[in-house]
């Protein structure tokens, strides 16, 4: 026939705590506090694991002294490794070194700053110091002018200087040349 009263109080009681678990596990997701400590967490994890791809994982005083032998051990097992996808060469290249990938991430800047269109205030900006953009690039062609004058000069003096110690020297040469063959013509007719 149907169930036992025992039996029907234990299926509502285990049916009540499944779904009390439920409903918890969902007001703990609408909580906004809970939100926000979910967000942070990520964030913070998303923030260490870049900082360990740029910067290298975190090693101490002993792992740094022998990094140098380990780094150029695995450059060299690791050679072949190198060749594949560019983004891949691009992270392995700039994993422990800022220097690098702040140079390639100036690089992206530069090259969507070349891509992008210009806005109103840049083009605002590049007018008020476009004058002493000139002023200086004037500046710079008369340094680089006067500097040419003084090279070429000092180009010329130093040939000519070079042509008469050489044409002095071969003078030499040419003189110890011929005494050098009058001593063998003396010492043969003797």
């Amino acid at each position: 026939m149907g169930q036992e009263p025992e039996e029907l109080r234990a299926d509502i009681e285990q049916r009540r705590e499944s779904m009390s678990g439920t409903i918890d596990a969902i007001g703990d997701r609408v909580i906004p506090s809970r939100i926000v400590e979910r967000r942070r967490n990520a964030t913070r994890e998303w923030a260490s694991g870049m900082r360990a791809r740029v910067m290298g994982p975190v090693h101490g005083t002993e792992d740094r002294i022998g990094s140098v032998a380990g780094r150029m051990a695995d450059g060299v097992s690791h050679a072949a490794d190198q060749i594949g996808d560019p983004a891949q060469q691009v992270q392995r290249a700039t994993a422990g070194s800022p220097l690098i990938a702040g140079a390639v991430a100036f690089g992206l800047g530069a090259l969507l700053a070349v891509v992008l269109p210009e806005t109103a205030p840049e083009r605002t900006a590049l007018q008020k110091v476009q004058p002493q953009v000139d002023a200086a690039t004037d500046a710079i062609k008369e340094a680089g002018q006067e500097a040419m004058a003084t090279a070429k000069s000092s180009a010329q003096d130093a040939t000519q200087e070079v042509k008469a110690v050489a044409s002095e020297h071969a003078r030499q040469v040419a003189d110890e040349a011929r005494q050098a063959g009058q001593g063998v013509k003396e010492s043969t007719s003797s």
